[in-house]
C-alpha cells in the first residue's frame, strides 16, 4: 500500500473516475495541532498565532524548524494524530458513493513513519479507503508525482495553495480546505471549501 516515490498505474487509475487525490497532513489528518503539542512539550513557546511558517509561529530559525519537523514526522507521533475537522465522516459519506482515495503526502522517506501513517490512516478511515499512500521526503515538492497524472481531471484536496496550483497545471481539479494560513488564497480553477462536508458537497454536485 505505501509507495515511495512509486510508479503509478496510470492506465488502471484513469479507467476508474471515482478516485480522489488527497493530501494527508491538515486535511485527513489535524498535524498541525499536535505537532504543536509536541513542541510545546520540548519547552517551545508560540510567538504567533496561524502562521503556516513554523520558524515564525515559534521564533526559531528556518532550518532548526525543518530539522524539528522532520523529527517530529519520524516520532511515534505520526500513528496518533487525530482525523482534522469532520474527515472522518466526510471521507465516510464519498466511500459509500463509491470514491476511493490516493493520498500523497511529504511525510518522511523512513519506513517507520511511513507505517505509521498508514496505520495512522487506516485506523481511523478504514482499511479499504485508500488505494495507496505515496509517501515523499518532508517538506518535498509533489511535482513529481501529480504530473503523473497529468490530464486525468481527478480530483485533488490539499490546503497548502502551491500544491494546488500545481495540479492546476497539470489538469486535475483542485479543493483547497480552509485554514487560516489559506483563507485569502482565490484563483481561478480551485474551489474552496470550510471542511470535508463543503468538500462532498462540491464532489457530489459536480
Amino acid at each position: 500500500m505505501i509507495k515511495n516515490r512509486g510508479k503509478i498505474l496510470s492506465k488502471e487509475i484513469m479507467k476508474d473516475e471515482k478516485i480522489i487525490l488527497t493530501d494527508c497532513d491538515g486535511v485527513l489528518l489535524a498535524w498541525e495541532g499536535a505537532f504543536h503539542e509536541w513542541m510545546l512539550s520540548k519547552g517551545f513557546t508560540k510567538k504567533e498565532e496561524a502562521t503556516y511558517d513554523i520558524s515564525k509561529t515559534f521564533g526559531i530559525p528556518k532550518t532548526l524548524g525543518k530539522k524539528l519537523v522532520k523529527e517530529f514526522n519520524e516520532s511515534a507521533w505520526m500513528g496518533f494524530l487525530p482525523a482534522y475537522k469532520d474527515a472522518r465522516s466526510g471521507v465516510a459519506k464519498l466511500v459509500e458513493h463509491g470514491w476511493k482515495f490516493i493520498v500523497i503526502t511529504s511525510l518522511s522517506l523512513d519506513p517507520k513513519a511511513q507505517m505509521l501513517r498508514v496505520s495512522n490512516l487506516k485506523n481511523i478511515f478504514g482499511k479499504n479507503v485508500f488505494i495507496e499512500v505515496i509517501c515523499l521526503d518532508t517538506g518535498e515538492d509533489k511535482d513529481a508525482e501529480l504530473v503523473k497524472f497529468k490530464d486525468s481531471g481527478l480530483w485533488w484536496i490539499e490546503d497548502k495553495p502551491e500544491n494546488a496550483e500545481c495540479g492546476l497545471k497539470y489538469g486535475l481539479k483542485p479543493i483547497i480546505i480552509e485554514h487560516e494560513h489559506n483563507k485569502d488564497h482565490k484563483e481561478d480553477g480551485i474551489e474552496y471549501a470550510y471542511d470535508w462536508e463543503e468538500i462532498f458537497n462540491i464532489i457530489e454536485g459536480a
